[in-house]
């Protein structure tokens, strides 16, 4: 797999510290096959990302009002609009992490839906990338990075498809979101179609080595589950045993 950047892109320092967040089923999923998941876009919660936004659309709309365009020409430039600037949500695959120097409780409660058992992955910026980058996925595309920002509106000159694919709504900050991604294309824009099915996602080949640093038992799991969070380390490939096991620096109340 290649890193593609692009001045779109919001790479943090790689030294930077993220976390993915993941239940015991997810995690030994990884252990075993040494992947990494990334669905399609649209199996994401929130159905408004990795869209143009609807306060966008509404602003285009007025200034062609305001130029003077009614009826069918008013909604052939729209359509025209929308065409140039739609980032193709259903072949977008992506995968979702959160940068911060610490845990994060709401993460926790999110991605464990309510279970007590989970771990989160600690790792670096650097680490993630050569991951997948040094993963020998057997069928390797580009991947991108980017940091998310929110905000409530993007302008016209900002609404590229990758602006579009790392905006999400202010209210979601809380999670400070880094997005491994990858763009898919259509056929008439020189896209082929790949070996596997991109409406549902794709597993992506990692090096375990660089991709754990460090993982942390959940919070609200009962002692004897760090034990078995061990015992999936020690029988897993040879490059993650020697990942360090920490307890949650959070507690429940």
């Amino acid at each position: 797999m290649k890193l593609q950047k692009s001045e779109y892109l919001d790479i943090p320092h790689g030294n930077s510290t993220v976390w993915r967040y993941m239940d015991s089923c997810k995690f030994t999923h990884l252990l075993n096959n040494s992947s990494l998941f990334f669905p399609n876009a649209n199996k994401l919660t929130d159905q408004y990302e990795v869209s143009i936004p609807d306060i966008s659309l509404l602003k285009k709309r007025k200034e062609l009002e305001m130029s003077g365009l009614t009826g069918r020409d008013l909604e052939e430039e729209m359509a025209s609009f929308y065409w140039s600037t739609n980032p193709m949500k259903d072949l977008v695959l992506i995968n979702c992490w959160s940068v911060n120097p610490h845990e994060n409780y709401a993460l926790w409660k999110i991605y464990l839906g309510g279970e007590k058992n989970g771990v989160a992955i600690k790792s670096t910026v650097s680490k993630l990338r050569k991951s997948v980058e040094q993963g020998r996925d057997p069928y390797p595309e580009t991947f991108f990075i980017g940091k998310v920002k929110y905000k409530k509106h993007l302008e016209h000159d900002e609404l590229s498809r990758l602006n579009i694919i790392t905006t999400k709504k202010p209210f979601y900050d809380f999670e400070k979101e880094l997005r491994v991604f990858i763009l898919n294309y259509p056929r008439s824009e020189g896209g082929t179609v790949p070996p596997y099915d991109i409406s549902v996602g794709r597993n992506v080949k990692v090096d375990l080595k660089h991709l754990i640093h460090q993982v942390y038992v959940s919070p609200f799991a009962d002692e004897s589950y760090r034990i078995e969070i061990e015992k999936l380390l020690l029988n897993s490939r040879e490059t993650a045993r020697n990942v360090t096991v920490k307890e949650s620096e959070i507690r429940e109340q």
